[in-house]
């Protein structure tokens, strides 16, 4: 049995990074930039306008109020053919070239027009007022986007005023999955006694997705050793192979056997975590293969915190995991099982504290205590309780959605 740390040591150390593709801007969000994005151009272009008013000389203004001569008007999208001299203003609109001459703007609230050729500068206005220099935001040839960087809306703003119409990003890993067990029926289907319906399948597919890969479903294979190889044989060739079930050790767990039939090579079988301790990792030729429990909650927190990081390696992500905190428990939990405890939990602010509290649950099997958690709280190994009060690291996941309603 690995430590956690062990165990993402070992997974990353298998991972290879993607070949790049290019992509259109407008299919860039969610993938992962390949390059350093560098700036083909000064932001601003020019000296701009920062409010709507008038483009003037600071000095003109110091003695304000006063009246000066409005020589024209500079519009957003049109280069000033005018000169602002002593005495002189032209009115401008936010975002256009401040003209030659002038190096401020007196916002429009602090005027009064006069009449056709004349405006009132009812205030006085400092040298490089409501002005956004050129370049101040960026110099050409300054990186603007990282290579290794999700890109989101944000980016995608900065890639099209690069001038980037096409992206180069890493491409997608492919990921194969398998769901086994007798007693799994479909979603749509009404379970007899004994079964029930297909939520890894799904769940774990969206947390793939999520992840940038592109989901191949391979359906639910009985416990039966042939039907399981067959399965998975269906799904090779990916980069990713991931079963769901059957990697425990009764008489039913038969992936870790049809795994090895088909050449596999295991370089872990069990994580010291809670929950999910029993995780097969290995190879198949150029494939990655996990192996995550078959209960829900469990397969959802594994492949969080070993398949994910997996999956933003693969697409050369700077930062593989969520972010972490340490956080105030609001109840006492305890850890007897000698495992790493990642504890579903909801975290939020009382305050100025950011409090945890565990979501009730009847175990790795309850999807609906696990759906109210944004954070797993972590107990290492050694330290068997901790009281409310006490201080924990904790696993943010992200989803801070506003309360549901639902008891923790």
């Amino acid at each position: 049995m690995v430590t956690v740390e062990e165990a993402l040591a070992v997974i990353l150390g298998e991972v290879s990074r993607l070949p790049d593709e290019e992509v259109a801007l407008e299919k860039a969000l969610g993938r992962v930039l390949a390059v350093d994005v560098l700036s083909d151009t000064d932001l601003p272009p020019f000296d701009r306008a920062a409010m709507d008013g008038y483009a003037l000389r600071a000095a003109d203004a110091a003695g304000a109020p006063l009246a000066l001569e409005v020589i024209g008007e500079v519009r957003a999208g049109q280069w000033p053919d005018l000169s602002v001299g002593p005495g002189q203003a032209a009115r401008i609109m936010t975002g256009a070239p401040v003209p030659p001459g002038a190096d401020a703007v007196q916002q429009v609230e602090k005027t009064q027009p006069l009449d056709e050729f004349r405006v009132a500068i009812l205030s006085p206005v400092g040298a490089g007022a409501n002005v956004a220099p050129r370049a101040s935001e960026v110099r050409k040839g300054d990186v603007v986007l990282a290579r290794g960087r999700a890109i989101d809306s944000a980016a995608i703003a900065v890639l099209a005023s690069a001038g980037r119409s096409r992206v180069p990003v890493a491409r997608r890993p492919a990921l194969a999955l398998l769901v086994t067990g007798d007693e799994i029926v479909d979603a749509s289907a009404s379970p007899a006694p004994g079964q029930v319906r297909n939520s890894n399948g799904p769940s774990v597919a969206a947390q793939a997705r999520l992840a940038g890969a592109d989901v191949r479903l391979l359906g639910v294979a009985p416990d039966r050793e042939e039907a399981i190889a067959a399965a998975l044989r269906a799904g090779l060739p990916t980069d990713v192979l991931v079963v769901c079930g059957g990697v425990s050790a009764g008489d039913y767990d038969l992936v870790e056997p049809a795994l090895l039939a088909l050449g596999a090579r295991f370089l872990f079988t069990k994580v010291a975590i809670k929950p999910g301790a029993p995780l097969v990792f290995g190879r198949l030729g150029e494939t990655l293969v996990f192996g995550l429990p078959g209960n829900p909650v469990s397969a959802q927190v594994t492949f969080e915190l070993f398949v994910r990081p997996a999956l933003l390696s693969m697409q050369g992500r700077r930062v593989l995991e969520r972010p972490r905190a340490w956080v105030e428990l609001g109840d006492g939990v305890g850890n007897r099982s000698g495992r790493k405890l990642h504890l579903p939990a909801r975290v939020r602010f009382e305050g100025a504290r950011l409090v945890a509290r565990p979501v009730r649950s009847m175990g790795s099997g309850d999807l609906a205590a696990h759906a109210r958690a944004n954070a797993l709280v972590i107990l290492e190994p050694d330290r068997r309780e901790a009281a409310a009060g006490e201080t924990a690291e904790a696993v943010l996941l992200g989803n801070f959605l506003e309360d549901d309603g639902a008891p923790l």
